[in-house]
């Protein structure tokens, strides 16, 4: 019978699932049905409010030692069946001290919540399991849903920017779709893999197609101590996500929407009108060394650029190319409820955005299932699958640089407002590609993760689980050149040029985790955990091309219609199996000891290389709960020493057969014996790496946790040093090796190299007011980082930016000395083979000369470090009775940027290549200024990039976000448990240190291509 009962709870309850699109009271019925038959008498009815008295919603309600469980309703009150008189009850919310009573069958209980303001009891999410704050040993940062989604970004890491000490997040790009850069404690590896380990409901996955709504919390692992359980997948820092799942009581069904539109880019224009032709009437002038007589001179008698200019005929490119609105919309749905026995939590998810180039869109379908059911009382199963189904369109970078460029007079479009291909005579429009049919990228995929666990505890304190996963995708990306498009095409690609590519990825991962809690004496806490992992991970890829074909409309849907047809394919597989063990002990809560080993193994290191450990240990000390402490009580609520040390290991950034040499066989190209090609092969990619093993990091971490005054004040702070040595490195081969590849030396893995990194970090939470209208919460991030390069195999390698010494990420160019003016002598003029007007730089001494000789490459010095010394964030968070307000921003300092956009104001006199407006550049009467004089980068090649090196130092308000919640008493009416309507400034203000990056991004790094720009946010949460 309960067989039958449990069998058909799943049914009603995934019935009740699949069409609660069309009928969302099914699912709440399927909560009814399995509550029918209750024995009045033995119901405890109550009522939960929080300290000021208003009643509390979602409070978990648990029937101590049992399985029974309710969540509280819109007024507080809960209802529950015990099977005898008397209960002990547990209320549990997230902020609130855990609260045990006692309550007897039939009668009332009113219960009183006090906040937790110390977080000591909250759960944190670690490798491999769950412990409460006040348990942890190592580095551990953890943001709840609702510090995710308060950015209007789909991109989950986006969302946490500024937020976790040490984490350094940045958007290099403004383009649909792009993704973030993420850095956790610096860069360690110089051509190995720096990015982080995620893990997706307990086992390894992807961010990128995860909605921020389904997100429960995230956990950041930062030293060794907590992440070398993951070994040689941890040594960048483990990022541990937790979706939301099914909780017990009432069904909640939740939506969310928003709609945003752009403001203007952060991007430099070309010069029109007056701008331009003074820029050009200089140029001629340091030419031929007096100014034009007239318009015809200037424009060497071209009667079509004369016209154009007389008629005022001015285009701003740079706004033809980027005046679309980005625009960006998202709507999820989701149902979350259960009972004891099955709980689901299910999600739909549409997001569509729109660049500020017409021909990039994005649209992206997303559906998620969370599924838990208890099998037995010491049996549970359960699935997490998420289904993602994306469409992208892609513009290309090189529109921005040549709208930046282009010449400015001419006619855009013709008198039926289709876009000209040759604007004005023998100059071709920067927007090519949006001719029609002439560019097209077109990407469609499919991305499935699929999680399924079984969960077994058959005694008290023994637990096993064996999850495994799926990670399916498939992409098909459709390629169009036309004659006219812009676009970069392959080195091998006619005109117009088709593509076809296709791609597959698998990953498969399965693990057994077994762990045994015991306490003995009461005082003393053991646990064990012991870990197998075994994973799969594989790609196929393949492309069909052709060149030539007729007609533009095809695209590339006509293939066989082509010509000079380019087919290739290509696979990779690699495995990984690993074994871990951990022992945790805890001495009446004071006394903390962490102590872990993992074994790890992977396909693609050498032989008898293959294999190694990484230990890490940790040692943590509440000095609070001492004794001699006791007169601190009152103030001091927590105090909490952690010293943690371990090795972690690397192995990104080395492909599957990266330790083999990989001759390739060329059929019909390349080698021509009497007029016909014959097949040869030919070594590509990396040489032979008999020896090549794991990239060790070596960590401590030392920090320190305090909270005080009632837990309104909390701060952490961790100093961290880690030195990685034998970096996986890539060497290029000396060319009497003789392993070379179509004339070139290749490259080998090698551990050679090693570098440092050191930081410190800190972490402040108060809550400067709460009463019972007006709150008002501070949080403060703060990380100092220095990392550098400790040891090169053969020095300093100029050609990749490699300097002992200094950091991985180091600018080397000229140094900015000023611009050479009249005042100048002829002799001094000479000796730097140097004119009035030119970019002046300083100069490194040469053979004992202090610098005294004409520029050349050897004056370049090290100038930066793209990296910044500094990163901050502070976040406010106000309410005031139903309104709520959120301002956050942002800081990088010491970070150094080689602007590419700035450098395309080049100094040259090409009359059909613009300028970047707003340059102040150098005439004999504005010798002040900071850039060179026109016409005067015809002549110097050295030293002019000096020009292009800035402080990217910058504070910015990244988020501003203003909400309204309707009263109770409105929302019911409509059946609303809840209804928040917001508005959101998103990066509405930025304070460069520097203020010729004025109108840049300098978060973006000086990119000249797809610029960011603010967004202004309408959105709305809706809970039923």
């Amino acid at each position: 019978m309960k067989k039958n009962a449990r069998f058909s709870t799943l049914a009603l309850t995934l019935l009740g699932l699949a069409c609660w699109v069309f009928t969302p009271a099914q699912v709440i019925a399927v909560n009814a049905a399995v509550t029918q038959g209750v024995n009045q008498s033995n119901k405890i009815t109550g009522q939960v409010v929080d300290e000021t008295g208003e009643p509390m919603i979602g409070v978990t309600v648990t029937v101590k030692g049992t399985q029974i469980a309710a969540v509280t309703d819109l007024d507080g009150n809960f209802n529950l069946t015990v099977s005898k008189g008397k209960a002990e009850l547990e209320f549990s919310y997230i902020g609130y001290l855990t609260s045990t009573v006692s309550a007897t069958a039939g009668k009332s209980v009113t219960v009183k919540m006090q906040p937790d303001n110390t977080g000591l009891d909250e759960v944190v999410v670690i490798g491999y399991g769950t412990v409460k704050k006040r348990d942890l040993t190592g580095a551990v940062q953890t943001m709840k849903t609702e510090d995710i989604v308060v950015a209007p970004t789909s991109n989950v890491m986006e969302a946490l920017q500024g937020k976790i000490a040490g984490m350094d997040i940045t958007k290099g790009s403004g383009q649909v779709g792009s993704g973030v850069n993420i850095l956790l404690r610096g860069s360690r590896s110089i051509y190995g893999s720096n990015s982080p380990l995620f893990i997706i409901d307990g086992l390894p996955g992807s961010y990128d197609d995860l909605s921020p709504n389904d997100i429960e919390s995230i956990d950041v692992m930062k030293d060794a101590s907590a992440t070398a359980i993951y070994g040689s997948a941890g040594a960048n820092g483990v990022v541990i996500i937790t979706t939301k799942r099914g909780s017990v009581g009432k069904t909640k069904i939740n939506f969310d929407a928003y709609y945003g539109w752009s403001g203007s880019p952060k991007y430099k224009h070309g010069m029109m009108g007056d701008e331009w032709l003074n820029y050009h009437r200089e140029a001629y002038k340091y030419k031929n060394g007096f100014y034009p007589e007239n318009i015809t001179s200037l424009f060497g008698g071209n009667e079509d650029y004369i016209n154009a200019y007389e008629e005022g005929k001015w285009i701003d490119w740079v706004d033809e190319a980027s005046g679309n609105t980005a625009t960006t919309q998202k709507y999820s749905l989701s149902i979350q409820g259960g009972n004891e026995n099955t709980k689901v939590y299910t999600s739909l998810v549409y997001n569509r955005d729109e660049g500020l180039l017409s021909n990039e869109t994005l649209d992206k379908y997303s559906v998620r299932l969370n599924l838990d059911q208890r099998l037995f009382d010491w049996a549970t199963a359960g699935v997490s699958t998420n289904i993602v189904y994306s469409i992208k369109d892609t513009g290309v970078k090189n529109t921005f640089t040549k709208s930046l460029t282009s010449f400015p007079l001419g006619d855009v479009r013709d008198e039926f407002g289709a876009l000209n291909r040759e604007y004005i005579k023998d100059q071709y429009s920067p927007l090519g590609d949006f001719i029609k049919d002439q560019y097209s990228n077109n990407n469609r995929s499919t991305y499935i993760n699929a999680v399924g666990y079984l969960e077994l505890t058959p005694v008290k304190g023994l637990k096993f689980r064996s999850q495994m996963n799926a990670i399916l995708s498939h992409g098909r990306t459709g390629l169009y050149w036309g004659a006219y498009a812009n676009a970069n095409r392959p080195s091998y690609a006619g005109t117009p040029h088709a593509a076809l590519r296709y791609g597959d990825t698998y990953k498969y991962n399965w693990e057994n985790i077994l762990s045994y809690n015991i306490t003995l004496a009461k005082d003393h806490d053991l646990s064990f955990t012991g870990v197998t992992s075994w994973q799969k991970n594989g790609s196929e890829s393949a492309q069909a091309e052709g060149s030539n074909q007729e007609i533009d409309s095809w695209l590339y849907w006509r293939l066989l219609s082509t010509s000079s047809p380019y087919v290739n394919s290509e696979f990779a597989q690699t495995q990984k199996m690993s074994y871990a063990v951990r022992f945790n002990y805890s001495y009446k809560g004071k006394y903390l000891v962490t102590f872990s080993n993992r074994w790890d193994g992977v396909s693609f290191f050498s032989e008898g290389n293959k294999w190694d450990s990484f230990p890490a240990g940790a040692l943590a000390w509440r000095i609070s709960d001492e004794a001699f402490m006791e007169s601190t009580r009152s103030w001091l609520d927590n105090l909490k020493l952690r010293v943690g040390a371990g090795i972690t290991g690397n192995s990104g950034g080395v492909g599957a057969y990266g330790t083999l040499t990989t001759p390739i066989k060329y059929s019909a190209s390349g080698i021509s014996i009497n007029g016909t090609y014959v097949p040869f092969t030919q070594y590509t990619g990396f040489y032979d790496s008999p020896s090549l093993g794991w990239e060790k990091s070596y960590n401590w971490n030392f920090g320190l946790d305090i909270a005080v005054l009632g837990g309104r004040i909390d701060a952490s702070v961790d100093y961290f040093t880690t030195t990685t040595r034998g970096l996986l490195f890539s060497r290029t081969m000396p060319i009497t090796s003789g392993a070379t590849g179509w004339g070139s030396p290749l490259k080998s893995w090698e551990n050679l190299a090693k570098t440092s990194n050191k930081g410190l970090e800190f972490t402040i939470n108060s809550r400067n007011i709460k009463t019972k209208d007006f709150t008002w919460n501070t949080s403060l991030t703060a990380a100092w980082e220095k990392e550098r390069i400790e040891k090169l195999p053969e020095g300093d390698i100029i050609a990749e930016n490699l300097f002992e010494g200094n950091p991985i990420h180091s600018i080397y160019d000229y140094k900015y000395a000023g611009i050479w003016g009249t005042d100048a002598s002829q002799e001094e003029l000479d000796m730097y083979g140097v004119k009035p007007g030119w970019v002046k730089i300083e100069t490194n001494d040469k053979d004992g000369d202090g610098g005294k000789h004409k520029y050349s490459m050897d004056d370049r010095r090290i100038l930066g470090h793209t990296n910044p010394n500094w990163i901050l964030g502070l976040n406010n968070t106000f309410t005031y009775k139903d309104f709520d307000l959120t301002i956050y921003a942002m800081a990088r300092f010491g970070q150094t940027i080689y602007s590419n956009l700035l450098g395309y104001y080049d100094a040259k006199s090409s009359i059909t290549t613009n300028q970047i407006s707003g340059i102040d550049y150098w005439t004999e009467e504005n010798q002040g200024a900071y850039y060179p004089r026109p016409g005067s980068g015809d002549d110097q090649t050295i030293g002019n990039t000096a020009t292009r090196i800035y402080d990217g130092s910058f504070i910015k308000i990244k988020n501003i976000t203003l909400g309204y919640t309707l009263p109770k008493n409105i929302s019911r009416k409509a059946l609303m448990e809840k209804c928040r309507f917001y508005f959101t400034a998103y990066n509405p203000y930025i304070y460069c240190m520097e203020s010729k990056l004025k109108g840049t991004d300098p978060e973006t790094g000086g990119s000249d291509a797809f610029p960011t720009y603010k967004q202004f946010v309408f959105g709305v949460n809706i809970t039923f």
